[in-house]
């Protein structure tokens, strides 16, 4: 399976001749498998020719050893260049560094400083809404924007109007049921880390913090949206 580090040989290679910097494949292949498991759960987008770990140009470069250390990297993303920074650091408080050989992958965590999900999503699909297919929803979808913070605008149906204390219940019930699950899970979904919600005449308007499962939970969360068949619009905005 295509992985974000894409051939890490080619990765460890281009960080001795372009940087002078030994990074041992042990430590690449570490840092490749938590991150990119992590990219996929944040973007919901598996990882293709089009997506790829890429080192930056010789006087971006830098690293930091510290209890959180830090590396810039790219990020391909069909023909865009994001910059970002991985960081990761250990459970036993002890600085790796990229030479390393002996690596315990169960001490060592991998994480991005900056993932722009939205932006990577318009880079990946300029024309199309979102990542991944639904159909037959019982409700029109108008996909504005797919943010970390999103706004999900509900607009009820006539009849429903007098419902909305129950349905923001049973919406609730389900966000905290898909935290359930993926805690279970050891969050291999992420969690959604907070919400709120308030009523607007004929509209429900959920602010959510999606936190660390990005738009997984968009695609767990329309269909639902969709059985419950109270709505006759639902916007991501």
């Amino acid at each position: 399976m295509p992985t974000l580090f894409f051939n890490i040989s080619t990765l460890v290679y281009d960080f001795q001749n372009r940087y002078q910097q030994n990074m041992s494949l042990e430590f690449a292949n570490c840092a490749d498998i938590q991150l990119t498991t992590l990219f996929e759960l944040r973007t919901g987008l598996k990882i293709n020719k089009q997506i790829s770990i890429a080192t930056r140009p010789e006087q971006e470069f830098f690293v930091k050893y510290e209890v959180v250390s830090q590396l810039p990297f790219y990020v391909y993303i069909n023909h865009n260049w994001n910059p970002v920074t991985v960081l990761w650091k250990s459970k036993s408080g002890r600085i790796y560094q990229l030479e390393d050989t002996d690596i315990d992958c169960d001490d060592i965590e991998f994480w991005f400083e900056e993932l722009d999900v939205a932006l990577i999503h318009r880079q990946m699909f300029p024309d199309v809404q979102l990542p991944f297919k639904l159909k037959d929803l019982s409700y029109e979808l108008i996909v504005t924007r797919i943010n970390m913070d999103a706004t999900i605008e509900l607009q009820l149906k006539a009849e429903r109007l007098n419902d909305a204390q129950k349905i923001e219940l049973e919406i609730d019930n389900f966000i905290s049921g898909f935290n359930e699950k993926s805690e279970k899970k050891d969050r291999i979904h992420g969690v959604i880390h907070n919400w709120k919600t308030r009523i607007e005449g004929d509209k429900m308007i959920y602010d959510i913090d999606l936190g660390s499962t990005g738009p997984y939970f968009f695609k767990k969360l329309l269909p639902e949206l969709s059985k419950m068949n109270y709505f006759t619009k639902v916007e991501l905005c």
